[in-house]
């Protein structure tokens, strides 16, 4: 027996015996999402992306790496524990590729028995045979962590990564990327104090927040990074790295003194004025924070020209100094994670951000950039099909505005973009013969995939929303109830819901045959419950 559609993930073996491949998960700028396998490293996730930069490789840059750049083992940028690629593989993404090779197997599967009955019954008067299942949506590993990231290129090997707490170190190469970290943050405390300055005088109680969240913005920033150095020493040394530090780091003489236990003074390089300079700015976090800018006789004691009563002052100039000397120091810390000063440290501009992709002309909504085999012609397609679709129910394409849609385009390129479709489990099409385009309708997954680039919504969040309705709910879920809750229209409202009633067993699915739903209710089980609250749970991230 053939397998066309699990062929298309083999890499080796026999047909009877294939080995199988199946694509990690990509983020929506095309990153693949990874996952450490140390339990101590949180919060773990990270994603790795394309060579952005093109770095030659010197010994001043390997002397600091882990391991020369673009080989297939991963770095976790918050512990620097270093493993082959697989090991980085997220449980999650595994379980999704297993139910990917079980749906295109059993769909293999109905396919041929199709097939065979067709043929036995090929020509007989007496039965009619019509091929016909019902196809559960094909299951995609989906990147769905939401949280904020931190997008870096490192400096060091040009890898585009993306963090989402204090990254140590690149995950390709394994060098420290502390101080570009922390030169990230300070950028965007820069733009915020620039915002505040262009503010009228007539808001300036707008500007003096502004300017009060960027000097908050650095203190918690410079904090964070102390306290992930420290405990990453401290498990390099063999010790607890969950000590309880508070806020030491919120102090100079109490951070010199936690980091003498790891024969480090960060502070060594800073001048006496920047050492004061900093206790101040320290100390003005506090009074903004704390004292809602209200000068105390304890800060009044750090600055000769304030008077207890006064509110704080703030200039954007002393806020970027106090982000400059924090850089310092946690350049330093970056030197010592990485055995010497990154040789990329007087680099101007920095290599911080990534940029924004150039879109072409003839592909505005980057519709290439998603992580599909299709073409970029099948791709405009299913956007075209799904904003036609007036109100989510998959109905037929009609093929004649389709082809007036794409009047630039030949007949035989749009069928074959419609049969890419077909291939790849976003259309159901007609296998009737003769000339013209052939009849096909979206699958569920058409919309899963391309609602986001043709709406701007997102259907897989609107899935958990419904699901949430439902389980809060009685145990037979009507579609007009969950509906009207909402407050969409049908066009978003129907693959939501169809989605989330695809997890539940078809015995208990009813169609809405006439009205304006895909699927008019479906009954839950406990064990219906329960599947429903992990599907919430993978969707989420």
């Amino acid at each position: 027996m053939k397998f066309p559609r699990l062929s298309r993930y083999r890499t080796g073996g026999t047909t009877n015996n294939m080995n199988l491949s199946v694509p990690l998960t990509r983020t929506p700028g095309g990153r693949v999402y990874r996952y450490s396998p140390n339990t101590d490293a949180h919060p773990r996730h990270f994603v790795i992306g394309n060579i952005a930069l093109d770095v030659p490789l010197t010994d001043l840059l390997r002397a600091r790496m882990k391991h020369d750049p673009h080989i297939p083992s991963t770095v976790c940028p918050y512990s620097g524990m270093v493993a082959d690629d697989a090991a980085f593989t997220h449980p999650e993404d595994k379980k999704a590729a297993l139910e990917l090779v079980k749906h295109e197997a059993a769909q293999d599967i109905r396919d041929a028995m199709s097939q065979m009955l067709k043929d036995t019954f090929k020509g007989s008067k007496t039965f009619k045979f019509t091929p016909g299942h019902r196809s559960a949506p094909k299951p995609r590993p989906r990147f769905t962590r939401r949280d904020l990231m931190r997008e870096l290129i490192c400096d060091h090997c040009g890898r585009d990564y993306g963090v989402f707490a204090i990254g140590l170190y690149c995950p390709d190469c394994g060098a420290p990327n502390l101080r570009l970290h922390f030169a990230r943050e300070a950028e965007l405390v820069d733009d915020q104090v620039s915002l505040a300055e262009e503010i009228e005088a007539d808001s300036e109680e707008l500007a003096y927040r502004l300017l009060g969240n960027a000097h908050e913005d650095v203190l918690t920033a410079f904090e964070a990074t102390l306290k992930a150095v420290y405990q990453h020493g401290k498990s390099a040394a063999g010790e607890n790295p969950q000590l309880k530090v508070g806020n030491d780091f919120q102090n100079v003489e109490r951070a010199i003194k936690r980091y003498g236990e790891l024969g480090l003074n960060p502070f060594l390089d800073l001048t006496d004025a920047e050492i004061a300079a900093l206790k101040l700015n320290i100390q003005k976090r506090h009074i903004i924070g704390h004292n809602l800018g209200v000068i105390d006789d304890r800060f009044a004691t750090h600055a000769e020209d304030s008077k207890i009563g006064e509110t704080v002052h703030l200039v954007g100039e002393d806020i970027r100094q106090f982000a400059a000397i924090s850089q310092k120091v946690v350049n330093t810390l970056d030197a010592w994670l990485g055995g010497s000063p990154s040789p990329t440290i007087d680099q101007s501009p920095p290599l911080l951000t990534v940029k924004e992709p150039v879109m072409k002309p003839d592909d505005p909504k980057n519709l290439i950039g998603m992580d599909l085999q299709l073409s970029l012609l099948a791709r405009k397609v299913a956007v075209w099909v799904a904003e036609q679709d007036a109100d989510g129910r998959r109905s037929f394409v009609d093929t004649q505005k389709l082809q007036g849609a794409f009047k630039d385009i030949g007949e035989s390129e749009l069928v074959e973009a419609i049969a890419e479709l077909e291939t790849d489990g976003f259309a159901q099409m007609s296998r009737a013969h003769g000339s013209g385009l052939p009849n096909f309708r979206p699958t569920l997954d058409l919309y899963l995939t391309f609602d986001r680039p043709a709406f701007g919504c997102d259907p897989i969040a609107d899935t958990v929303t419904v699901a949430e309705l439902a389980l809060a709910g009685p145990d037979s879920v009507n579609a007009e109830q969950i509906f009207e809750q909402t407050g969409w229209d049908d066009r978003r409202f129907n693959p939501a819901f169809e989605y989330l009633a695809s997890q539940v067993p078809e015995g208990r699915v009813s169609k809405a045959f006439g009205s304006k739903f895909a699927v008019g209710f479906f009954h839950m089980l406990p064990e219906d419950r329960v599947r429903i609250k992990r599907f919430i749970a993978i969707l989420k991230g």
